[in-house]
């Protein structure tokens, strides 16, 4: 820093901070209250030396630096990040010193006040006055970043142009509230937002940051922003809010995209062991089959018949596991109510899938060990579940390199707790590359369903556990059949399917429990006649011609709501809960027919109730 100027001695006589600002920025002099106040031995510092300010106060501080460099007295608060760690509130007087007419430097007094609440101007950003008011509209008509300004009435009076894009509506719409109020604006938390506007009115607080904030949009898309509040001080009053969106759905949305991608590039391999799986269950029924052939006796060709069933149960399961973890959804599907450890049992037979390839493929074989010490039922969107389960059993496996044992341990007792352990000893220090799914961030997707995930580490053990939230935990299942079966008998069903010899089954199996059956392969065939003789039941596939079956199942309920309807699917149909009134009962195929047959009397029961 410069010698110290004779001219400036008056001001080591002052308690205050002090310090001369040259108009390239560089501290040309400074008390020492300044130095002590700074804790700066010596050297030359720049305005920006180690950005002390908070982010909040740099651009108020800078625009009052312009000021006085352009010859008007300025003054403005900020908080300084001062080198022990505190902050402090201070107010920073900018005079301009004037040689020959001209500014040649700036003197700057700075002041710690207790209370930055009751500092010279109330403020953190703004104060409306002859100075700034130009700014002020520059500021909103240019501004990148969407702003609006609202009362204590929670009025908009004022937005930025960048708010028009970002909202869709305009702003005369906005201000005179003909699209949207600020409870419409702010979706979900605007109660919470309301609680910190109020405290900033109050003067409570000097601003407000709020993150991950979701609001409207005229196209009813959600966009996810930070948010920042700050008081707008006018005649020494607080006289509005003054509210900046940080638009974060972008990244949001590339997070997502990233966690997703992770996932996809195991789903070739997911296939294969599927696939190796599915070849061994056919290959059990052909062989079967073929010695079938070589025996006549009865029993023989029961007990042929039975091993038949059981390696296509044993296929149906497979397809569900995969079709559970297949696909992408944006929204949480309907709770339903099932045993933990079958849902776990699913992640486990998925995972070993994985494992199935990665024997042959990479030369790593994982052994599972499993126990389990609970018996509990939960009831959340257990497809999510499952999702979130074989998550953490892969990633907690991408540590066994070549050979490992993975420990699964499901217990409750104050809390349900599921910890994926592996011992460390052996596995990394060969490992050439991170594994899959070692970058996945699982808590992102376990928010959505209220699961804490607590990860542990220590010199031989790795392990991640997800602790399910109390309120989701039954002791038995909740959406369990109506008791007492319903009679299949005397009933007019229609059946809307494409498949042939699915065709004949389906019509032989109700005919002969005495109800009248017809049979369509059109969908919109299917609904004339319909129009013309209702009937107590349709049984529709989904992919059919003319309309689809939830189309078909609509218009039917539409003309008779008690009208039972029954969608049949091959393909993976995601959020059926939007189609609830619509469709009585979803049966995924393959399906077994003693299932199919449960499941119908169970709806017919439901519905007769509702009409008594």
């Amino acid at each position: 820093m410069s010698p110290v100027f004779r001219e400036y001695d008056i001001f080591e006589s002052l308690k205050y901070p002090v310090c001369i600002i040259g108009m390239d920025g560089i501290l040309t002099y400074a008390n020492t209250s300044f130095l002590k106040f700074m804790k700066a031995d010596n050297g030359d510092y720049r305005l920006d030396w180690d950005q002390p300010l908070f982010p909040e106060y740099r651009k108020r501080v800078a625009q009052s630096y312009l000021n006085a460099r352009n010859g008007i007295h300025s003054q403005c608060f900020a908080i300084i990040n001062s080198p022990d760690g505190s902050n402090i509130p201070i107010e920073i007087y900018l005079f301009p010193l004037i040689r020959d007419a001209a500014v040649y430097s700036i003197l700057a007094l700075m002041k710690v006040v207790d209370d930055r609440i009751l500092s010279f101007d109330r403020s953190t950003l703004s104060i409306i006055s002859d100075e700034n008011f130009k700014y002020d509209n520059l500021h909103f008509e240019f501004s990148p970043m969407p702003i609006f300004r609202i009362n204590e009435s929670l009025e908009i009076f004022k937005c930025s142009h960048s708010l028009e894009s970002f909202t869709g509506y305009t702003c005369d719409e906005i201000i005179d509230r003909q699209a949207m109020t600020f409870d419409s604006f702010f979706i979900y938390e605007s109660e919470r937002i309301k609680h910190s506007v109020n405290d900033i009115f109050s003067g409570d607080q000097p601003f407000q940051r709020i993150g991950e904030v979701k609001v409207a949009t005229r196209i009813r898309k959600e966009n996810i922003v930070n948010i920042v509040m700050y008081p707008i001080i006018q005649d020494n009053q607080i006289t509005s809010v003054e509210i900046t969106l940080e638009d974060i759905t972008k990244i949001k949305e590339l997070n997502e995209r990233i966690s997703s991608m992770n996932r996809v590039q195991v789903l070739s391999d997911i296939t294969k062991g599927f696939l190796h799986s599915l070849n061994n269950s056919v290959n059990v029924i052909m062989s079967r089959t073929q010695l079938l052939e070589q025996i006549t006796e009865k029993d023989s060709v029961t007990e042929g018949i039975r091993l038949i069933e059981k390696s296509a149960v044993d296929i149906i399961e497979q397809i569900r596991r995969v079709e559970n973890f297949l696909g992408e959804r944006g929204t949480l599907m309907d709770s339903k109510t099932e045993p933990l450890v079958d849902i776990l049992e699913d992640a486990v037979e998925f995972a070993r899938m994985q494992f199935k390839v990665e024997e042959n493929e990479r030369r790593r074989s994982v052994i599972i060990e499993k126990q389990y010490f609970s018996n509990v039922f939960i009831k959340t969107d257990t497809r999510l579940l499952r999702e979130i389960f074989i998550s953490i059993i892969l990633k907690v496996a991408d540590l066994i390199q070549k050979k490992g044992i993975l420990s699964l341990c499901l217990q409750t007792e104050k809390e349900t707790i599921l910890t994926v352990a592996v011992n460390k000893e052996g596995t990394t220090e060969d490992q050439q590359q991170p594994g899959i799914f070692s970058g996945i961030d699982i808590r992102q997707v376990a928010q959505k369903l209220k699961i804490r995930i607590i990860e542990e580490e220590s010199a031989d053990c790795y392990s991640l556990k997800a602790v399910l939230p109390f309120r989701q935990i039954v002791r038995e299942r909740e959406d369990e059949p109506i008791h007492g079966e319903f009679r299949l008998r005397d009933l007019d069903i229609i059946i809307v399917e494409d498949e042939q010899a699915l065709q004949k089954i389906m019509f032989e199996l109700f005919d002969q429990m005495g109800n009248r059956v017809f049979i369509y392969e059109n969908g919109q065939e299917a609904l004339d006649d319909f129009r013309k003789n209702p009937c107590d039941l349709v049984i529709t596939d989904y992919d059919i011609k003319g309309i689809t079956g939830i189309e078909l199942s609509a218009r039917v309920k539409e003309i008779s709501e008690k009208t039972a309807t029954i969608l049949l699917s091959g393909w993976m149909l995601e959020d059926l809960s939007a189609y609830k009134n619509v469709v009585d009962l979803f049966m995924p195929k393959p399906f077994k027919l003693d299932d199919l047959i449960k499941n119908i009397s169970r709806v017919m029961k439901e519905q007769r109730k509702k009409l008594t």
